[in-house]
């Protein structure tokens, strides 16, 4: 698609550059107003005697998911163009446990560590350079540690977000996000009040007054209101919407290379350096970021040619509405990054059956079709087909590629 995720389209690339950093020093400044520089306010929330960051927090991502999906329904918003980290589900539960851990000893998170540095407080910036040396490290140990790659992308579950894996509507799963909200805000104050008494409280962000309950059930009332709005009110016809692919199997892909389908066109959309490009999936037309480029190659292949996409990790799995209907389209599972492990890397037999050394087999005589290496079998097999050097069926020329 060519429009933007929010009507900044005219505006210049500069322009947008200098919101990003207007909303940027906006958001830093309203955490530090709000106390989220100093340690001791944010190791509060572990302790329970004061639920300051719960509660912001919280009323972020309440306004952020609120706004995003009721522009979305007025069609104000295209939410299909907005990228969203992908789930890898035990690399990602691990490093949450790791971050909450580092929260607690520090008392600071990488956001609130820029603040707090910022502010000029020397244990925000020990924080903010155990960040970094934290990435190198890991940086390092995933190439030497066995086991450390597989960690990172074990749980692959894709781009997962929580309507489609509860099979709810997205407006009454916003709406039922807002109303917990709301329990949970009660809840929170109760339980403040409860540690308030023990421990006492830090007074680092304006003093409760008389107004602030009313304040604050106006906003929750505000944000119920617009919610309901949104689940209700007709969704205007958006012309062309993005539409899913249906994945296809790394192993599965080379086969239909090896065989030489002739219906087969693959585009790549890694954004790669181009001396990377060699170590593409073989016959791929390179397009990175060249959205065009994909929907020309698109538009000039014949009806019931089969497209395959793929990106790094299998982020790309819906197709823009603007592509033509009469092509099947393909996204890689897992992206690249599967490519090479289950295609390009021999496999290791699981277990004794005939029917595990035969896959095992094939999966070896395949990695070693796509790298040139010698197959590890244990019995003399016939080697993949041999890809046709040319013929099959006389198609249209494809542009772009």
């Amino acid at each position: 698609m060519s429009t933007a995720i929010f009507p900044l389209a005219i505006a210049s690339e500069e322009v947008r550059l200098l919101t990003a950093i207007g909303l940027g020093f906006m958001f830093g400044f309203s955490l530090e107003r709000a106390g989220f520089g100093n340690a001791r306010k944010l190791a509060a929330q572990f302790y329970l005697y004061d639920m300051t960051v719960f509660k912001v927090m919280f009323t972020a991502i309440l306004v952020a998911m609120v706004g995003l999906y009721t522009l979305n329904g007025l069609g104000l918003v295209d939410m299909s163009m907005m990228w969203i980290n992908p789930t890898f589900m035990w690399a990602q539960v691990l490093g949450g446990f790791l971050l909450g851990a580092g929260f607690i000893m520090s008392g600071l998170c990488p956001g609130t560590s820029v603040v707090s540095a910022a502010s000029g407080r020397i244990d925000a910036v020990v924080t903010f350079a155990g960040i970094f040396i934290g990435i190198a490290v890991f940086a390092v140990a995933v190439d030497l540690i066995p086991g450390m790659e597989a960690l990172y992308n074990g749980g692959s579950m894709g781009v997962s977000v929580l309507p489609d894996l509860l099979s709810v509507s997205t407006p009454l799963f916003v709406l039922g996000v807002v109303i917990a909200a709301g329990a949970a805000f009660i809840g929170a104050e109760k339980v403040e009040k409860i540690f308030q008494r023990k421990y006492g409280m830090i007074d680092l962000s304006p003093r409760v007054t008389r107004r602030t309950p009313r304040l604050k059930f106006a906003v929750a009332g505000s944000l119920a209101v617009v919610a309901v709005f949104a689940a209700f009110a007709p969704s205007p016809t958006v012309e062309n919407p993005a539409r899913p692919m249906d994945s296809i199997e790394p192993l599965e892909l080379a086969e239909l290379i090896i065989s030489g389908d002739p219906d087969l066109k693959i585009l790549d959309f890694r954004t790669v350096a181009a001396e990377e490009t060699a170590s593409a999936i073989p016959g791929s037309c390179s397009c990175g970021t060249d959205i065009e480029k994909a929907a020309e190659t698109a538009r000039s292949v014949p009806p019931g040619t089969k497209i395959v996409i793929y990106d790094e990790r299998g982020i790309w799995t819906r197709v823009p509405g603007t592509w033509p209907e009469n092509i099947e389209y393909r996204y890689v599972r897992g992206g690249y990054v599967a490519w090479n492990a289950e295609v390009r890397t021999a496999a290791e037999p699981t277990g004794n059956s005939l029917v595990e050394r035969e896959r095992i087999e094939r999966q070896n005589q395949i990695s070693a079709y796509f790298t040139g290496a010698a197959a590890q079998t244990n019995r003399t097999a016939a080697p993949p087909p041999v890809m046709p050097m040319g013929g099959g069926a006389k198609k249209k020329k494809a542009g772009g590629c």
